[in-house]
């Protein structure tokens, strides 16, 4: 390679150096112009935080109440072992032996369309859940021209987002239910779970009704005796079952620990939100000033290139 190409390219790498000092942004810079636009910043994060006090107090505040549940299965332990020791000869018959209804099964009939639909008209619950168009004074809905009054299918998406079912690796199930006044809330998670034991001890009496009459029938038109044998065990286990059923009051879940109207609120958590409203609100004055300043040089550049041209 030439001196002269070595020199030429010495000569071109100096001139694409580093950009000249007026298109930095220095930090000293942007550290003066922060305070200076101090006012600015202030007047934004105070209006942000203010907003967030206001929206806190608008929110209307939600109360949590918890009952601590069990299954209920104890009670028909032994009679399910000893059904079981029959259940082939039984099938032969052509009876069939119920299965233990499953945790899994309960909770998910106490937040059915049916199950709730009976809940809100057995406690007359559309006057709470829809409390801003009901007028106390009048007993009556306060409905605008044309507007039907409610009826229980309204009620049920409500209901059935205020109710949390969390169950534990232990067993336990814990059922929570948000709203409004704490008092309600409280009744609620008591009353739900009253109501599911009674709807699924009277079905289960109902089944074993008719499973009796089963037997019964089979009984009297049997004359083998290991199958009278068989049938005369399973129609005194139904009926076992059906007596343990009407005097079991915790039919499907065991209230442990009853719901009480909580104390303190669930939410809002107006205190993080005026603190959140305040933070967002300084990062919101310090991007304005950093904007108007990149508008500022932004129009200074232009004014440049202009004047130049």
């Amino acid at each position: 390679m030439s001196e002269d190409t070595k020199s030429s390219t010495k000569y071109v790498m100096v001139e694409s150096g580093p950009p000249s000092d007026e298109d930095e942004i220095d930090l000293l810079e942007l550290i003066r112009t922060l305070l200076q636009a101090w006012k600015t910043i202030l007047g934004i994060t105070i209006l942000c935080t203010a907003l967030a006090a206001a929206y806190a107090l608008y929110i209307p505040e939600v109360f949590k109440a918890e009952s601590l549940l069990a299954p209920a299965q104890e009670g028909k332990s032994g009679t399910s072992s000893a059904l079981s020791q029959f259940g082939g000869l039984a099938a032969m018959a052509g009876a069939t032996i119920p299965a233990n209804s499953n945790v899994e099964r309960v909770l998910a009939t106490l937040e059915t369309r049916v199950f709730l639909k009976k809940f809100i008209e057995e406690k007359n619950l559309l006057p709470v859940i829809f409390e801003d168009f009901w007028d106390t004074a009048s007993n009556s809905w306060k409905l605008q021209v044309g507007q039907e009054a409610f009826i229980p299918e309204d009620g049920i998406s409500p209901l059935r987002g205020a109710i949390e079912l969390d169950q534990e690796k232990g067993g336990l199930i814990t059922l929570s239910i948000s709203w409004k006044d704490p008092e309600v809330a409280a009744q609620w998670a008591n009353d739900l779970v009253k109501q599911l034991n009674e709807q699924l001890r009277e079905q289960a009496i109902a089944d074993s009704k008719k499973r009796v009459g089963y037997l019964e029938q089979e009984l009297a038109k049997t004359t083998l005796q290991d199958m009278r044998a068989v049938l005369y065990n399973l129609l005194e286990f139904e009926k076992q079952n059906a007596m343990l059923a009407n005097v079991n009051e915790d039919f499907a879940l065991e209230v442990i620990d009853p719901a009480v109207p909580p104390e303190t609120r669930e939410k809002p958590k107006r205190k993080l939100i005026v603190a959140l409203g305040g933070v967002y609100g300084g990062l919101l004055g310090i991007f304005a000033v950093f904007f108007a300043l990149f508008l500022k040089k932004l129009k200074s550049t232009n004014s440049k290139v202009s004047h130049h041209s």
